[in-house]
């Protein structure tokens, strides 16, 4: 089934004059401010050094679910044999160029593990390209800064899990899609990676129904119902080919170990929905709230107050960007295994980054907020800064107390600060290498160089605030 057709993706906004030239869509924003161009090298720098670190970051042995698809995946290559592996092949298959790769380099396991740090660094390059003649670019330098350095991003291009292909083609798939001024093979290409994203992670196909009905209430078109339906035939598609059932599931009846929890070791979608909505919104060990801040910024408000630099584009992406995340809040919450099992933060939560990161950027340039939304934002930015800088240089320390006996107190790491891998290292204070030292550096320059015009602005605000109330200190008007 073929994505619609460029010119019935998107149609001009109401109230746009007719005629008007497409090219307006694609107006460079007005100049920066004096020593925007220092600022423009820093921060190219910064995101390029972070990309580095990424890179040569020392990898640990693949495991878990990114050993089961690497494995799938030399079988259908090497032995030409369909696994029976229960996840999609889907995102697997594009890594093939890397396998090939690594026979000729005599070991292609070390090469194809660098498969989810390519897909990133792509999907970053996509997002420039997309956005740099739309939109603000100290705006758009933020929000990539954000992602390299501001997100939980390293825990995920370590390993060969499918969370990565996911949120980069579909992400960077809605955003090529529903951008305006944008040429009919960029839109369908980027329906094309919605697609695949979403197929290659089954369940997702909730979260795109979601963002597949703001679009048809929104432009009032029902032919974006052939994006869903696409993707609805990729999924029956490889069940078919691949397990001979169409409707094959591994969900159903996949269940976990018995704990101390009162609703382990039941099967399928057992957990009590509103349990498993409150845990993957606020639980310490995984909750969106400590690791993707930035979602519960009141973005939508800030473009109101300060303006859409692109024309209503980010406040129309944000919006499908949450969208889609809430879709994957309500498809996971009933799973037993919304926690996404023995692995840093909230595994099939990464897509979040994108939505997070981008209200980030956009709450870190509004001027006229006030100070307690300024230190909101300053809240959001410590933790996101922090939980890269953990996911890359603590994302390995694991208290193992949450696993022994057969995963019995797990539910530790899950619900408590103190098992939570964001404050676990203040518990356990690991002893440092030389290059983890200075990988901690380096998120820390990042951070001070995000927070110090948003400090700057709250000791203005708060002086003048206090300069407003100084005749409450007058000792004259004081009485008995």
């Amino acid at each position: 089934m073929s994505a619609p057709s460029a010119s019935d993706v998107r149609d001009e906004p109401e109230g746009q004059p007719e005629g008007q030239p497409e090219a307006d869509a694609r107006q460079p924003p007005p100049p920066g401010p004096p020593g925007g161009k220092t600022a423009a090298v820093v921060e190219r720098i910064l995101i390029a050094a972070g990309l580095v670190l990424l890179a040569v970051t020392p990898r640990p042995p693949m495991m878990g679910d990114g050993l089961a698809r690497y494995w799938a995946l030399i079988q259908l290559l090497e032995r030409h044999q369909i696994s029976e592996l229960p996840y999609s092949l889907i995102g697997p298959l594009f890594a093939t160029p890397l396998w090939a790769v690594g026979r000729w380099y005599g070991n292609p396991q070390v090469v194809v593990v660098q498969y989810n740090l390519l897909l990133f660094a792509l999907g970053l390059a996509a997002i420039h390209a997309l956005l740099r003649d739309r939109t603000d670019p100290r705006l758009l330098r933020r929000f990539l800064l954000l992602l390299v350095a501001g997100s939980m991003i390293a825990a995920h291009v370590q390993d060969f899990y499918g969370e990565v292909f996911t949120a980069m083609t579909v992400g960077v798939g809605l955003l090529a899609a529903t951008l305006t001024g944008t040429g009919r093979w960029t839109r369908l290409a980027g329906w094309v990676a919605v697609v695949l994203g979403v197929a290659n992670t089954p369940p997702t196909i909730v979260a795109l129904g979601l963002v597949v009905a703001v679009l048809c209430f929104r432009e009032r078109r029902i032919r974006y119902l052939s994006v869903l339906l696409a993707a609805a035939i990729l999924i029956i598609a490889e069940a078919w080919l691949r397990f001979g059932d169409p409707l094959h599931s591994s969900y159903a009846n996949n269940g976990g170990g018995e704990t101390v929890m009162p609703y382990s070791g039941e099967p399928g979608f057992s957990y009590p929905f509103p349990l498993g909505v409150a845990a993957i919104l606020f639980s310490f060990g995984k909750g969106l709230l400590w690791f993707t801040p930035g979602l519960f910024l009141p973005v939508r408000r800030r473009l109101r107050e300060e303006g859409d630099p692109a024309g209503g584009d980010i406040r129309s992406i944000c919006l499908l960007w949450t969208v889609f995340v809430a879709g994957l809040v309500l498809v996971y919450a009933p799973w037993w295994g919304w926690y996404g099992g023995m692995y840093w933060g909230p595994r099939f939560f990464l897509f979040a980054i994108l939505p997070a990161c981008l209200a980030l950027a956009v709450c870190l340039g509004a001027e006229r907020a006030g100070v307690l939304a300024h230190l909101g934002t300053l809240g959001a930015v410590l933790l996101s800064v922090w939980g890269a800088a953990n996911s890359l240089v603590y994302g390995q320390l694991r208290p193992w107390i949450c696993y022994e006996n057969n995963w019995r107190l797990e539910a530790l790491c899950h619900f408590t600060p103190e098992y939570s891998p964001l404050w676990l290292p203040f518990v356990e204070t690991p002893a440092l290498t030389g290059p983890q030292r200075a990988a901690l550096a380096g998120y820390a320059l990042v951070l001070l160089w995000l927070v110090a015009p948003l400090l700057v602005r709250i000791a203005r605000r708060t002086s003048t605030a206090a300069r407003g109330q100084r005749h409450l200190l007058a000792w004259r008007d004081w009485h008995w």
